[in-house]
């Protein structure tokens, strides 16, 4: 049966108020997909142009593409206690709230982007904090509903765990989400983003701040 915006509405609306409903994987990785492109593509209109898609592209690889490594290693945990269908679903449903919320922040994320002078360093940074703060409250009301499925505290802490150890590296390889140029950057850099990693480049930070 073919799916238009009213069944992805229904679907939307189910997931935001946690109403059993059928929720089949492809239309909510279709709604995970759409809803973080959104917001990808709002926080790329900082520098404009070809940023815009990129983050559009980018945003939708870095969630579902955590998802797909991140699951892989939750089963390992998982196995003993839920069949793999079951986790999985309840993964799927993590992300995909989290990037429905994502992508109801999209109009504020694009106004703030706009509004934001690409010469002044603390605009630049204050974009990369409304980014992260986004991106973070999106994931605790995600995590929130990944309990309430897992019924499970070790699981959900290890899921944690394990999407935020696979998710940072997975922003490094796909930066830059904020040109600090102002203008539209490369796309994927990847022999770049290969030299070093997510927490060396922290532990880098945190030396230089002590120093």
């Amino acid at each position: 049966m073919t799916r238009g915006p009213g069944a992805q509405a229904v679907i939307v609306d189910a997931l935001l108020q946690d109403r059993p409903a059928a929720r089949p994987a492809a239309a909510l990785l279709a709604l995970s997909a759409a809803a973080s492109a959104a917001f990808g593509a709002a926080v790329g209109c900082y520098a404009g142009r070809f940023q815009i898609l990129y983050n559009a592209v980018k945003m939708p690889a870095f969630l579902l593409g955590t998802l797909g490594l991140s699951f892989a290693a939750m089963h390992v945990f998982a196995a003993r206690e839920r069949p793999a269908r079951e986790t999985f679903a309840a993964a799927l449903e993590t992300v995909a709230l989290t990037a429905t919320l994502l992508g109801a922040l999209a109009p504020i994320a694009a106004l703030i982007s706009l509004s934001c002078p690409r010469s002044s360093p603390k605009a630049y940074q204050f974009l990369i904090l409304c980014l992260s703060g986004s991106v973070a409250a999106g994931g605790v009301t995600g995590i929130c509903r990944l309990h309430a499925r897992l019924r499970s505290r070790r699981l959900t802490a290890t899921w944690v765990a394990i999407y935020q150890f696979v998710g940072a590296q997975m922003a490094w390889l796909l930066k830059p989400w904020v040109s600090h140029t102002g203008t539209d950057d490369r796309f994927l850099p990847l022999r770049e983003n290969l030299q070093g990693n997510f927490y060396e480049s922290v532990f880098r930070t945190l030396l230089n701040l002590l120093s």
